[in-house]
């Protein structure tokens, strides 16, 4: 397993562990009265330093082993259109989903500072999950 591939299973199993850890705090959030706000930063805070130590100490590069040729830039380029390609399905769902509920709904403000962090979040997803598809279940055949 080449490097591009451990970034893209870190990187999928921690998109997928904010939205829940995202999912969960928005419902604790709804039906618990007195949650603490404080709560909401720390899992992000967790989440984004849990990645950042993962990508810079586990995942460093060797000396002098070659880190990519072609055929991974390729794949990287895909996966990136891929993720946004995610991004703007997400945009124009959440932009036309009120009026097909109800004519007159409105996205209230209070919601806009969550959007970019799942914009990002499933951009994340949408690149590993590229990406891991792109290189296949070989072993070291694919790398």
């Amino acid at each position: 397993m080449n490097r591009q591939q451990k970034i893209a299973i870190f990187a999928l199993v921690v998109s997928l562990l904010g939205m829940f850890l995202g999912i969960t705090i928005a419902l604790m959030k709804h039906y618990i009265q007195d949650f603490p706000k404080g709560a909401i930063a720390f899992g992000g805070f967790i989440l984004s330093l849990g990645m950042f130590l993962i990508i810079s100490r586990i995942l460093k590069k060797k000396k002098g082993e070659v880190v990519s040729d072609e055929r991974d830039k390729q794949i990287e380029a895909n996966a990136y259109l891929t993720g946004f390609g995610a991004v703007y399905l997400l945009v124009i769902v959440v932009s036309y989903l009120p009026i097909g509920i109800a004519p007159e709904a409105k996205i209230p403000t209070q919601w806009f500072p969550f959007l970019f962090p799942i914009a990002v979040l499933f951009q994340c997803l949408a690149m590993s999950i590229s990406a891991l598809v792109q290189y296949g279940k070989g072993g070291k055949t694919n790398e």
